[in-house]
């Protein structure tokens, strides 16, 4: 089982990187051909295989020579073992299913913000959609709609935040897909966790925040993939988080 989740892992991920970069640039994600981005070739069956083709082809078009992104084989590779360390640590149920979920969206928000600076609405849609079905099969209705709620709230805390930030900084200082971003942490985590959650991303975000000021001199970042890292890390590891709020109230 442990062997199928990391291959079904490995499978999405290449997915997920199609959709990373597709959609942002308006290109069609589900129903065109794969195809090499150097000769535009169309790539067979077998030049697509997950890890074993990027390894099998030397990292090269096996058309035109030219190499292939590592994006592509970090991708696949990445996703299959965050799978598989979901399903170790929660092995089967309700956290086992949104532990997918929070990777899925933790690669693909990766790829997106870092690359186009855009948390993109569809994956944020449907993970909600699934979520809410998740908890009204295993856990209820009534704490389905707190969950909701705990969106809902999450997300207004985000939108005042934005605009303290437009002004302090006279400009946008969140994202609109960060805010739409911080409703499904709400929906996942409740209120009280997510406020942590949002709380320690903006840590997390810090060191690289800096840097890129000091190196880049850029004072934008792609914030998303700081609050999808702060989700996976308060999930994983949700009692112990529950039981420091706890203590510190």
């Amino acid at each position: 089982m442990a062997v199928l989740i990391f291959i079904i892992g490995t499978i999405l991920g290449s997915f997920y990187l199609v959709i990373s970069t597709r959609l942002p640039k308006g290109e069609d994600a589900i129903f065109s051909r794969s195809k090499c981005d150097s000769c535009g070739k169309i790539l067979k069956w077998y030049n697509l295989i997950p890890i074993f083709s990027y390894v099998f082809q030397k990292g090269k078009c096996s058309y035109c020579h030219k190499k292939i992104s590592s994006e592509n084989i970090w991708a696949e590779l990445a996703t299959g073992l965050l799978f598989l360390f979901t399903y170790l640590w929660f092995n089967n149920g309700y956290n086992f299913f949104v532990g997918l979920i929070i990777c899925s969206l933790l690669i693909i928000i990766f790829i997106s913000d870092f690359k186009y600076m855009i948390i993109l609405d569809s994956p944020l849609i449907i993970s909600s959609i699934l979520i809410i079905i998740l908890k009204l099969i295993f856990i209820g209705f009534k704490d389905t709609i707190t969950s909701i709620l705990s969106g809902v709230a999450l997300f207004i805390v985000m939108l005042v935040l934005l605009d303290i930030g437009k002004i302090l900084f006279k400009k946008e200082a969140l994202g609109g897909g960060d805010i739409k971003f911080s409703f499904l942490i709400g929906l996942i985590l409740n209120f009280p966790i997510g406020l942590v959650t949002i709380i320690l991303s903006s840590f997390l975000a810090l060191p690289y925040a800096v840097a890129s000021v000091i190196i880049k001199k850029n004072n934008e970042l792609p914030y998303g993939p700081f609050l999808a890292g702060a989700l996976f890390i308060v999930f994983f590891n949700y009692d112990k988080f529950l039981d420091l709020f706890n203590f510190l109230i």
